[in-house]
């Protein structure tokens, strides 16, 4: 799994058979550590198990969330 921050609140995560899912993340936002700027927002990596998100704030998105606040998903590429 790979992820891009590509704005406040927004994740876009690359899934390991290459689907993309683009999400909004914003209902979360309620929660005590849930990052409070850009700057946070941008230190998030895959956790060890390829699970969920987690950023240095302590915020964890697991897989099923983001994909239930997908707005859009894109199928894998096909390769020549």
């Amino acid at each position: 799994m790979s992820v891009s921050t590509p704005e406040y609140k927004k994740v876009t995560v690359e899934l390991t058979d290459g689907t993309r899912v683009f999400a909004d993340l914003t209902p979360l936002q309620g929660v005590y550590c849930f990052p409070k700027d850009k700057y946070e927002w941008d230190q998030t990596a895959p956790d060890s198990f390829g699970s969920a998100l987690v950023w240095a704030s302590r915020f964890e998105a697991h897989i099923d969330q983001i994909i239930g606040l997908a707005y859009k998903t894109e199928p894998p590429t096909k390769s020549a």
